[in-house]
């Protein structure tokens, strides 16, 4: 398995999301609105940038 270290970061990260909306329901979801509202056009920029500098 060559993703490994990703996989085990993945759950990682949903175990903690997943504590956090059980604990915090109203907080998480305005982060979780925030960091959809900045994350999801970065990474396609990001995205576009690798597609354009690989040709």
């Amino acid at each position: 398995m060559e993703n490994k270290v990703k996989y085990i970061v993945a759950t990682i990260a949903a175990a903690v999301f997943m504590a956090a909306a059980y604990s915090l329901p109203a907080e998480t979801f305005l982060a979780f609105f925030a960091g959809g509202l900045f994350l999801v056009p970065v990474s396609f920029f990001v995205y576009m940038l690798q597609s354009v500098a690989r040709n």
